[in-house]
């Protein structure tokens, strides 16, 4: 009975602090717009730092070890760098499960790229490229993988911590870019990057992953890839032929991590623990 309490408080905190960070972030964007702040990318991106660098620091501050070691901003083993690499073809494999939610579930209203393109300000660009591949990256990871999928893990076990680490990042980062039907997806990638930072018992490699989808995504906002169902948007899904590489590739990424996670130590203690 007491582990079943437990295990429902580490549930609930998990959850709240999850579920309040894109809370605080919204309030964050909302609080710049009304004082003068101008410019949706800038003001996300500022809002990003307040919020979940205002969350992380309340956190890092019961840290009873060195930050850099409990946050896992440590070494990785080469196998994990190397599973980064295969493991960015999942983006195509989470760009499909978007669809298919697209696709059961239609949204009232989608804006697309090519709409906003003619009317973007001067460094569009620049300032997505800095949101997508420095901003969120380092926010999203040193709050989610880096605070509470430990948390999550010591608590309530390596299958169960993982999971519910991931879904709280994916309920988080979904509703901030695609509403309710961002989750899915953005849960789907969330598990990558918790199972990578998992196995590589380090925080880099998740960082790399995401700075490196953030990449992959702005050639797709730029229709680089010609890749129907991904940036070629008037496909409505991405050829199976391309799913079944990507899901190869992935597979052998997830190889790579078992190799790199052999000898995994316990899991680190939570915050404060």
């Amino acid at each position: 009975m007491t582990d079943v309490v437990a295990h429902f408080l580490v549930f609930s905190v998990v959850s709240v602090a999850a579920l309040l960070a894109p809370l605080v972030h919204m309030v964050c964007v909302t609080v710049l717009l009304l004082i003068g702040f101008r410019g949706t990318l800038p003001v996300v991106g500022m809002a990003a730092v307040l919020a979940y660098g205002g969350m992380f620091t309340l956190c890092a501050a019961r840290f009873r070890e060195p930050p850099l070691e409990r946050l896992a901003l440590v070494r990785a083993p080469a196998t994990a760098w190397l599973a980064v690499a295969f493991l960015a073809a999942s983006v195509l494999l989470t760009s499909e499960i978007d669809n298919l939610v697209k696709a059961a579930f239609p949204p009232a209203l989608e804006l697309t790229a090519a709409g906003e393109a003619p009317e973007t300000p001067p460094f569009w660009g620049l300032m997505l490229a800095v949101v997508q591949i420095a901003v969120f990256p380092l926010a999203y990871e040193l709050f989610f993988r880096g605070i509470l999928q430990p948390l999550a893990v010591a608590r309530l076990g390596l299958g169960l911590g993982i999971v519910l680490s991931a879904l709280m990042s994916g309920v988080a980062s979904g509703l901030i870019f695609g509403g309710v039907w961002g989750v899915a997806p953005a849960f789907a990638n969330s598990l990558v990057l918790a199972v990578l930072r998992q196995a590589s018992r380090s925080l880099w490699p998740p960082i790399a992953l995401h700075a490196l989808t953030g990449v992959i995504t702005m050639g797709a906002l730029y229709q680089l890839f010609g890749i129907a169902g991904f940036d070629d948007t008037t496909a409505a899904h991405t050829p199976l032929v391309w799913l079944l590489g990507a899901g190869a590739l992935t597979g052998v990424g997830f190889a790579l991590l078992r190799v790199a996670s052999r000898g995994e130590s316990e899991p680190a203690a939570p915050p404060g623990a």
